[in-house]
């Protein structure tokens, strides 16, 4: 311990000295009786006195991204993704029977909600393919109603719908084309007439009805089905001659 010799006087005597980037305060008090001087000394904590450096996320840095903060907190990073392991779901994001969204944070450190979506249609595609039985030892208990709507309508609606009024467009100004060119009505006044406001309909509906080239061979595969017990029943009646002929 260091002391600081100190005038006779009734006031305290501070002395500042720096060792090493550290301030050390001396207080001398006289002792009117003895004589003799006390001497404090004050220092910053170390940090193995604090108890080490930063913990948990702090570790990572002010900046650091929502990954390293999340491998700084002892979160998982790595493992298995979509798999199917001894008969169960396994993937490190899935957690307790749902999606932890917080290894689901995008660049802004808000939720992914694309890639929470993504996840989870890799994850239903994938028990399609291989079916794996329900046990009550591992529930599912992720909803996709906790994902926002506008979470859905940005991924799927929206661009649908940018497609569907672009085809619209396109269909319906060639028709309108084709029209004047037989006709010689212009294009203001096929808007303006019945007829053209019909057709104009016709062609906004048939895009929605037949989206694309595959919708064709679904109808037909609804007609097919329409009319399959029927081609079943004119089958056996084939070579013979029916009671009500």
């Amino acid at each position: 311990m260091m002391q600081c010799a100190t005038a006779t006087r009734t006031a305290a005597a501070v002395c500042a000295r720096p060792v090493a980037q550290r301030t050390v305060r001396c207080m001398a008090a006289e002792n009117g009786a003895a004589g003799t001087a006390t001497a404090v000394k004050e220092r910053k904590l170390s940090p193995l006195q604090r108890g080490g450096t930063l913990q948990g996320a702090a570790a990572a840095g002010k900046d650091a991204s929502e990954k390293f903060k999340s491998m700084a907190e002892g979160a998982q990073s790595t493992g298995p993704v979509l798999q199917l392991v001894d008969g169960r779901f396994s993937d490190y994001r899935w957690k307790n029977g749902r999606w932890d969204l917080s290894l689901f944070k995008g660049a802004d450190g808000e939720t992914d909600w694309d890639a929470v979506i993504d996840a989870e249609m890799a994850r239903r595609k994938l028990l399609e393919d291989s079916p794996i039985p329900c046990t009550n030892e591992d529930p599912v208990l992720f909803d996709t109603a906790e994902i926002p709507w506008w979470a859905w309508v940005r991924r799927f609606h929206l661009p649908e719908a940018e497609k569907l009024n672009g085809r619209a467009a396109m269909v319906g100004y060639v028709l309108a084309l084709f029209v004047d060119q037989l006709t010689g009505v212009g294009l203001l006044d096929q808007q303006n007439s019945f007829l053209g406001k019909v057709l104009l309909h016709v062609a906004v509906f048939g895009i929605l009805l037949i989206r694309s080239s595959s919708d064709i061979d679904k109808f037909r595969g609804l007609i097919d089905e329409a009319t399959f017990y029927d081609k079943q029943w004119n089958a056996t009646w084939e070579g013979q001659e029916r009671p009500s002929e």
